[in-house]
C-alpha cells in the first residue's frame, strides 16, 4: 500500500492545521482564520496567517506557504513520510505500510538512539557533579553561560561509569559498541567505555536526534578531539554539528557561518550575531555544502586564520564549484593570522564578528585571488599558467548556465589583465602582483567618485560610451555594483542604441541599481557635469569622459 491523495486529505481534515502551530506560534483568531508572529523569520507586528478551514498557512512577511506536512517538515527537519506519521500519529490514523517493513531493523534503530539519549543524559549529569568540576570550570572560562551549555547539551565523560549505567538501564554491550559508546579489550575481553575524560558534544541530526558525539581532552590524551565512529545512523562526511541551533538563528534573519570546531560554532551561536555549522573534523564535503544551502543560500566559510585554515578554505572553494547552482553560493572571510572565530570574539566581541563577516570576499573574487596569489604573475608564462588553472576550476562546474556566467566574469577579468599588462614598465614586482590580484577591491573615494560621474555621463550621453566602447569596457571600475551596472548598461545600449536617459534609467532600476543611482544623482547635485546641467553639451561630456579615462589610468604609467 503506497500514501495515497485521499489518505493525506483525510489526514488533513482529522488535525486542525493552528492546533499544530500554536504548539510553537502564539495564535489570534481573526475570523476564519488565526494570525502570530512568523516562525520562519523576525518579525514585530504579526503577518503569518493560518487558515484552518483550508488547511494552509501563509506569510505576508517573508512569504511561505503550505499546509500541515509542510509546517512539521521545515520545523522538525522531517521528511515526506517522517512528517506524515507524526501527523497520522497526531490524527491516531494507522499509517498505510510503505513497501516491506524491516521490523527487526526498525527495533535496532530504536534501541540505538535509546542508547545515544541515555548517554547524552548521563555525560549531562556528570558535568555537574565533582567528578566534572574540571570541565565545568574549562567551559566557563571559555565564556560559556549555563543556558548555552544546556542548549547544546555539553557533558563530561568520566574515566568510568557509562558502561555500568548503560548495563542497569538494560542496554546491551552489543547496542552500547555499535553506538560507538564503549570498546571491548582485546587483552582481556572485558567491555570499556570509549571516552574518557572528555568533554562531549552531542551531534544532532536535523531531527534534533542525538547520533554521535565529539569529545575534547581535558588532558594530554591523543587525539585532542575525538569523534564517534561511522555507525548506520552516523556518517561523519554528511552531518553539520550545530545544525537545530543554526536553523533556529537564520530564521531570525541572522547570517550563517561555516566554521571548523565545536568552539567556535558555540561561540558564534552564543554571540547572537550568526549562526553557525562545522563539518565533524573533516574538509568540507559535498554534502554538507548542499546541506548548509538548505539553510541558507549563501553561508560564509569562516575557517581558522593559520595556514591549515587557508589550505581548508582553498579546498572548499574546489569542492565547492561543481555543484554551484543559481543562487546559491558561499562568501569567503578572511580572519586575523592565527585567530579562530572563538578567539576573535573573546577579544573583539560580537562587532569584531559582524566587521569579519562584511568585510567577506565573493566566491568569484576569493578563487580569483587565492589563485592569483600562488603564481608570479610579472612572468608571462606564470601568467599563462594562472588563467590556464583558473579556467580549469571554471569548468569543474556542473551547472551549465552557472558555468557560462562565473567564466564571463573570469574572462572579463584576465581581458582586463592583459591590458593592464600593455601598460605596466618599470614597476617593481610586488606593486604589479598587488595591482594585478585586486582588481575588485572597493575603490578610494576619490576613485569611486570619477567611476560614479563616468557612469552618470554614459547614462546622460549613451552615444559617447558606445563611441568609447573600447577604452571604457577594458577600464577597472573597482566597485563591484558600479562594475556589474557599467556591464548591463551597455548590454542594453547595444540591443538598443536608441535608449534615451529616460529609458536607461528605467531598464537600470528595474535591475536593482537604485541605490548607485541615488549615489549618482546626489554626486552630480554638487557638480557641474551631469545631465542636468543645461551647459552640458555633448563635447564638454566627451572631453570629460577622456579625462577620467585618462585619469584612471594614470597609475599604470608611472
Amino acid at each position: 500500500m503506497t500514501i495515497t491523495p485521499q489518505f493525506l486529505e483525510n489526514l488533513r481534515s482529522r488535525v486542525s492545521l493552528s492546533s499544530i502551530v500554536g504548539k510553537q506560534v502564539k495564535l489570534t483568531k481573526k475570523g476564519n482564520r488565526a494570525l502570530g508572529l512568523c516562525p520562519f523569520h523576525s518579525e514585530k507586528t504579526p503577518s503569518f496567517n493560518v487558515n484552518d478551514d483550508e488547511g494552509f498557512y501563509h506569510c505576508f512577511g517573508c512569504g511561505v506557504s503550505g499546509d500541515a506536512i509542510t509546517y512539521l517538515r521545515e520545523t522538525r527537519g522531517l521528511n515526506f513520510v517522517d512528517a506524515v506519521r507524526e501527523l497520522a500519529s497526531i490524527a491516531g490514523i494507522s499509517m498505510p505500510e510503505i513497501g516491506p517493513i524491516d521490523k527487526a531493523k526498525q527495533e535496532r534503530q530504536s534501541k540505538f538512539l535509546s542508547c545515544i539519549d541515555l548517554a547524552t543524559f548521563f555525560f549531562q549529569s556528570n558535568l555537574k557533579t565533582q567528578h566534572g568540576e574540571k570541565a565545568l570550570d574549562y567551559l566557563k572560562k571559555r565564556g560559556l553561560s549555563e543556558k548555552i551549555i544546556e542548549e547544546f547539551r555539553l557533558g563530561y565523560a568520566p574515566r568510568s561509569g557509562l558502561n555500568k549505567f548503560l548495563k542497569n538501564k538494560e542496554i546491551s554491550d552489543e547496542v552500547s559498541k555499535l553506538a560507538g559508546l564503549t570498546s571491548f579489550s582485546e587483552r582481556d575481553g572485558r567491555n570499556y567505555d570509549y571516552f574518557r575524560d572528555r568533554i562531549m558534544f552531542p551531534i544532532q541530526n536535523r531531527k534534533g536526534q542525538v547520533i554521535a558525539f565529539g569529545a575534547r581532552a581535558l588532558g594530554e590524551a591523543k587525539p585532542k578531539y575525538l569523534n564517534s565512529p561511522d555507525s548506520p545512523s552516523f556518517s561523519k562526511k554528511a552531518v553539520l554539528y550545530g545544525w537545530i541551533q543554526a536553523r533556529e538563528r537564520v530564521r531570525h534573519n541572522l547570517p550563517l557561518l561555516l566554521v571548523e570546531g565545536y568552539m567556535d560554532v558555540i561561540a558564534v551561536t552564543a554571540s547572537q550575531k550568526a549562526a553557525a555549522l562545522a563539518p565533524l573534523g573533516t574538509a568540507l564535503t559535498t554534502e554538507q555544502i548542499t546541506l548548509a544551502w538548505k539553510l541558507h543560500d549563501e553561508p560564509v566559510l569562516c575557517f581558522d586564520g593559520d595556514t591549515a585554515g587557508k589550505n581548508a578554505a582553498v579546498r572548499a572553494i574546489e569542492r565547492i564549484l561543481p555543484v554551484l547552482e543559481p543562487g546559491k553560493t558561499v562568501r569567503i572571510a578572511t580572519l586575523p593570522e592565527d585567530s579562530d572565530p572563538d578567539d576573535l570574539i573573546r577579544h573583539h566581541g560580537g562587532e569584531g564578528l559582524l566587521r569579519i563577516i562584511k568585510a567577506s570576499q565573493s566566491l568569484i573574487d576569493a578563487t580569483w585571488s587565492q589563485k592569483a596569489s600562488m603564481y608570479e604573475i610579472r612572468q608571462p608564462e606564470q601568467r599563462a599558467l594562472f588563467w590556464q588553472e583558473t579556467r580549469k576550476l571554471v569548468r569543474t562546474i556542473a551547472h551549465n548556465q552557472t558555468r557560462a556566467a562565473f567564466g564571463d566574469e573570469i574572462e572579463r577579468r584576465i581581458k582586463a589583465m592583459r591590458a593592464s599588462t600593455r601598460n605596466d614598465h618599470g614597476v617593481s614586482n610586488s606593486d604589479y602582483n598587488s595591482r594585478l590580484n585586486n582588481f575588485v577591491k572597493r575603490p578610494r573615494t576619490g576613485s569611486i567618485r570619477r567611476t560614479q560621474t563616468l557612469l552618470g555621463l554614459m547614462i546622460a550621453f549613451p552615444r559617447i560610451a558606445i563611441d568609447k566602447f573600447d577604452a571604457l569596457s577594458e577600464l577597472e571600475f573597482g566597485d563591484l555594483d558600479c562594475e556589474k551596472m557599467k556591464n548591463h548598461l551597455f548590454d542594453a545600449l547595444f540591443r538598443d542604441p536608441d535608449l534615451d536617459e529616460r529609458a536607461i534609467r528605467y531598464h537600470l532600476s528595474n535591475l536593482g541599481y537604485n541605490k548607485v543611482l541615488s549615489e549618482i544623482d546626489e554626486m552630480f547635485a554638487g557638480l557641474w557635469i551631469g545631465s542636468k546641467n543645461s551647459n552640458m553639451n555633448l563635447d564638454d561630456a566627451r572631453r570629460k569622459i577622456d579625462e577620467i579615462i585618462s585619469l584612471s589610468q594614470a597609475p599604470r604609467r608611472r
